[in-house]
């Protein structure tokens, strides 16, 4: 339930509880965004979301963020059209301090020139970075060419040269006549008691002045008559096209059935368009269809990733897919399954206090009724097959429509090919005729309420008669269950001439079984709103559900069958290795990606650990059916196999079940073989020519076994460095603007790891860059970390590990891993004792061990200003 009031100076507070995680959200929306700039100050609210971290009244530049990680808690911030949204989630034990910081940052913000000409560069990375996004690009070309006069066509981050030319005045001057206390409203959800905190609230929002918001009138986009097609020439090895149909605001009574028209068209592996287009042939690498629908007229979209040989064959087989919903071929199982799948999205969200915020705030922001959602949901359940097949009728239009691709084609033979498709969707609409209409009423499920049960909160461990270890956290306090099973092997069981088999066992495993056809699996997935996933690492594989309690049985007959009865037939085989192909020569678009793998490869050698999990075109030829089902077969044996349940299960049902199934697995061994490690004995520098606007270096040194003792010394030496208050942020990003992105790197291994940092920056940077990474790596050698600084570090390890245990699919992969891999399983809960007790001499001292190595440095870029090995992609 939540409770709305409203302070004094206008600004509103929504409160809501939820006991079932120590942990509170706070978040400040602000009823501004990119759409309300004017001319020139395009960009000027997400610049603003920047500099209000840049120092307060009570408030040093990086204290705000110090003071919130040294309390456990998450501090950020994101700007869209719309909306500005500021949140802190953390431990209700400091909730005053997260109250606090989020008051002055939006109450007291200092914008002191020194420290906005330091930002500026920060921005001007961050622009850079989205225009080496293929992602970034498309978006902005798809909005860019449906708004030609409203300011959604605008990007929300803005433009280079108006961050450069900004004055601190003008600044302030906005800041004020939009960031006022009338235009914003507090939402507080998770550990509170909605009485008990309002004087806090009064304490640090009440004293809020109100200034005079200044009134915005956007622009109107005029109605589009005729089809645009616009096509941008990259450097992307994947190419991207979206089509846009112009759609009411979010108010309309048209929008549930929009969305319900999204999910049958393109959500989920069952949707129209995927099976078609992705699982019956492979002719795209993905694609989706999504309404966009906000406080302004909006769009409904069908987006699309392929390789360029594929353009005119997919683009054609879409036809065929629209024109069968235009005859009215939606079924009512299909439309049932949509709303299953929107309904659910509740459940899922509410198992945080983030997801419980952003649900209130939106449905605040939008229709100033926090408990909009659940007038939503009853919209949703009243569509119907006839309404799905109206709007599409009434909204894909065939003019009108907005096409943009990013390729590396021709632009003008790919402006062809979606001109020819333009006139033949015209043609095929208007010869198309609609099929009777079923009369038949539409039946959904009855929900339950979860709480039905006592929470246990402890963990269970149950050696089941057939050999297989199980473990167990009930948590009835949650609609959600998750189950996990997983054995020993992954990448590390692979001959090195079949490299990228788990990843390639992962994409198949749910291709069907002996008693379910693929397309059967993945519509009965969806019809519960549940997800089986495969997973693939280098130490491990197995699967996962995740799924509501109220289809706990039908996910449970489900899951057994895809886990045990896996058919992997030859062609579902041949198509996945094509997919896995085509994502090894799209992976070359994200250069960080390009930084990650070098690193491996060179630092671990010949152990497994510096193959590629997904393969190469030589390795994954040699996959076969065969292959898969012996290696699945060598692996998932009992004695390899573990199996962990959390969240609301019926643990009598599913311990019957696993012991009665998994009899058919045999006995079987542990995978236990050891691989050695021979790491560089001299320092390397490795370089891929990449043509981007940013180089992407990583330094990395080996690291620490999964099991090593100073393990929890070393996540300290990360928590030191991380963060928004940690020293590579605040030292390279805030003090000298080298770089948006910076953090560091840590992976532990069964034999080895490595422990190093990141940064994406300007080619011009690396150098400084460089330098200043080991200049921090070695402070931590030669000098003992400040008393003050270790505390903050440990409460921000304990804090974000108790954010990240929220959800119930964590708490049971981490418990499963620990076990797993040797580690007390129940340490997840015990991890504070671990960290806490770590000294200043243990930082000292694994930091010498760890940076007194020899590095193995890693770049991806347009330059080499480091000497080493060029290779060039």
């Amino acid at each position: 339930m939540v409770k709305k009031y409203q302070l004094k100076n206008g600004m509103k507070v929504l409160l809501q509880e939820s006991h079932k995680s120590p942990v509170v959200s706070v978040q400040v929306w602000v009823r501004t965004g990119s759409a309300d700039e004017a001319k020139g100050e395009e960009g000027i609210s997400h610049f603003i979301e920047h500099l209000v971290f840049k120092g307060t009244r009570k408030f040093k530049v990086g204290e705000i963020a110090s003071v919130i990680e040294g309390s456990g808690g998450e501090l950020n911030a994101y700007t869209s059209f719309d909306q500005t949204v500021f949140y802190v989630t953390i431990s209700k034990n400091f909730l005053e301090t997260g109250l606090q910081a989020l008051a002055e940052m939006m109450g007291f913000p200092l914008f002191d020139p020194v420290e906005i000409d330091n930002e500026r560069e920060v921005v001007v990375e961050e622009i850079k970075r989205g225009q080496d996004s293929l992602g970034s690009r498309a978006s902005h070309l798809l909005f860019s060419t449906v708004y030609k006069k409203h300011p959604y066509g605008i990007p929300v981050i803005g433009y280079e040269k108006n961050v450069r030319k900004w004055k601190a005045k003008k600044i302030v001057d906005y800041y004020h006549s939009r960031y006022s206390p009338q235009n914003m409203f507090l939402v507080i959800s998770g550990d509170i008691d909605s009485q008990s905190i309002k004087p806090s609230v009064e304490k640090h929002f009440g004293e809020f002045k109100p200034y005079k918001i200044k009134k915005v009138r956007r622009k109107k986009e005029p109605a589009q008559k005729t089809n645009r097609i616009q096509v941008e020439k990259s450097e992307f090895e994947q190419c991207v096209s979206y089509l846009a149909w112009r759609s009411p605001d979010i108010s309309h009574v048209d929008v549930p059935a929009l969305d319900v028209l999204a999910v049958v068209l393109g959500q989920g592996d069952s949707s129209k368009l995927v099976h078609k287009m992705r699982i019956e042939e492979p002719l795209v690498n993905s694609v989706g269809a999504s309404a966009f629908s906000s406080q302004d007229p909006g769009f409904f979209a069908v987006s699309m990733s392929y390789n360029k040989e594929n353009l005119a064959e997919a683009s054609n087989k879409m036809t065929d897919v629209l024109m069968d919903v235009f005859r009215g071929d939606v079924q009512e199982s299909e439309v049932r399954k949509a709303i299953v799948n929107l309904e659910s999205e509740n459940d899922y969200a509410m198992e945080t206090v983030d997801g419980l915020s952003r649900k209130t705030g939106d449905a605040e922001f939008l229709f100033e009724d926090p408990k909009y959602n659940e007038k939503y949901i009853q919209q949703i359940k009243k569509v119907t097959a006839q309404d799905v097949h109206r709007v599409a009728k009434k909204y894909l239009k065939t003019t009108g429509i907005t096409i943009t691709s990013i390729t590396n084609d021709n632009p003008k033979a790919v402006k062809k090919i979606w001109t020819e498709w333009a006139k033949n969707f015209q043609r095929r609409a208007k010869a198309t005729k609609a099929l009777p209409l079923s009369k038949k009423k539409l039946i959904t499920a009855k929900r339950q309420s979860g709480g039905a049960k006592k929470s246990e909160n402890t963990t269970q461990v149950i050696e089941l008669k057939n050999g297989v270890r199980l473990l167990a956290r009930p948590c009835h306090d949650t609609q959600v269950l998750s189950v996990k099973i997983a054995a020993l092997g992954g990448g590390r069981a692979e001959s090195s001439d079949r490299s990228g088999m788990t990843e390639l066992l992962s994409r198949v495993w749910t291709g069907g079984t002996k008693n379910r056809t693929e397309q059967e699996i993945y519509a009965q997935i969806d019809s519960i709103a549940a997800g089986i996933q495969p997973s693939a690492g280098r130490n491990s594989m197995g699967m996962g559900l995740d799924a509501l309690a109220l289809f706990e049985k039908e996910a449970q007959e489900l899951f057994f069958d895809v886990l045990l009865e896996p058919v992997f037939s030859e062609e579902v085989v041949d198509r996945e290795r094509k997919i896995q192909l085509e994502n090894l020569r799209t992976r070359n678009d994200n250069p960080a990606q390009i930084a990650i793998r070098q690193l491996m490869k060179n630092l671990f050698s010949q152990h497994p650990y510096g193959r590629d999990l997904m393969g190469d075109e030589k390795t994954l030829a040699n996959i076969h059916s065969t292959d898969i089902s012996r290696f699945w077969n060598d692996l998932m044996v009992r004695k390899n196999m573990t199996v962990m349940l959390s969240g609301n299960v019926d643990l009598d049902s599913w311990v019957e079940q696993f012991e009665k199934r998994l009899i058919v697995r045999p006995v079987g061994q542990k995978f236990s073989q050891q691989f050695p490690v021979h790491f560089p004995q001299k320092k390397s520098v490795h370089y891929t020519m990449v043509k981007k606007e940013q180089s992407h270096l990583v330094v990395a040194y080996p690291g620490l076994r999964i099991t090593d003792k100073d393990r929890f010394t070393l996540q300290i030496i990360q928590s030191i460095l991380a963060g928004q208050g940690g020293r590579l942020f605040i030292e390279l990003r805030d003090k000298n603007s080298l770089a948006y992105s910076v953090s560091p790197l840590r992976m532990e291994g069964i034999e080895a790891g490595y422990f190093g940092a990141y940064i994406g920056c300007s080619p011009e940077k690396v150098g400084k860059a460089f330098e200043m990474m080991n200049q921090e790596f070695q402070k931590l050698c030669e000098k003992k970390v400040d008393v003050n600084e270790l505390t903050r570090a440990q409460r921000y390890l304990v804090g974000r590990h108790d954010i990240d245990l929220q959800r119930v699919s964590s708490i049971a992969a981490s418990i499963l891993y620990d076990d797993i891999y040797g580690i007390p399983f129940d340490e997840s809960f015990h991890l504070d004792k671990k960290y806490f007790a770590v000294t200043p001499e243990d930082v000292q001292r694994v930091a010498q061990n760890i940076f007194n190595a020899v590095p193995v440095i890693s770049l991806a870029g347009p330059t080499n200003p480091l000497s080493g090995t060029e290779t060039k992609v």
